[in-house]
C-alpha cells in the first residue's frame, strides 16, 4: 500500500489493521491458489474477506467471521461492497493491497533471507565466539 494505512472504498475511507497471523497467512495462500488456478470468483472472495477481515468494512456490512469458511465470508463482504456500487477493479484493487500486505508481514522476501543467512553463517577458520 505503499506506506498508506487506509483504503478507500464505498465513498469512505477505512483504517486498515491487519490480522492475526494465521489469518494473514490464510488470505495470502488464499489469493495465491485462487490466482493460480484462475478462479476469478474464488479471487473475488478472497479480496472482499482481506477489506472485511482488515478494515471495518466487516462489521459495518453486518458479516462476522468465526475463523473458518474464509470465502463465504468474503463473498458477504463483496456483496455488500458491491450493494454500495463499489467496482469490481476497485475491490480488487483495495484486497489486492491488503493481502499483498499480509503476504509482506508472514514470508520473508529473498533479500531479508539472504541478510539473515548471512549474519548466522559459522567462520570459515572453525572459531566460534
Amino acid at each position: 500500500m505503499n506506506g498508506q494505512s487506509s483504503i478507500k472504498l464505498a465513498g469512505k475511507e477505512w483504517a486498515v489493521t491487519l490480522p492475526d497471523f494465521a489469518t494473514r497467512e490464510d488470505l495470502a495462500l488464499a489469493w495465491h491458489e485462487s490466482a493460480t488456478k484462475g478462479d476469478g470468483a474464488a479471487l473475488r472472495r478472497v479480496a472482499g474477506a482481506a477489506v472485511g477481515l482488515c478494515t471495518g468494512v466487516g462489521k459495518r456490512a453486518g458479516v462476522s467471521f468465526t475463523g473458518t469458511a474464509m470465502l463465504v465470508y468474503g463473498g458477504a463482504v463483496y456483496s455488500w461492497l458491491r450493494e454500495q456500487r463499489e467496482t469490481i477493479p476497485g475491490v480488487m484493487e483495495a484486497g489486492g493491497q491488503i493481502v499483498s500486505m499480509c503476504a509482506d508481514s508472514v514470508f520473508p522476501r529473498e533479500a531479508e533471507v539472504d541478510t539473515r543467512a548471512a549474519f548466522s553463517v559459522a567462520p570459515e577458520d572453525g572459531a566460534t565466539s
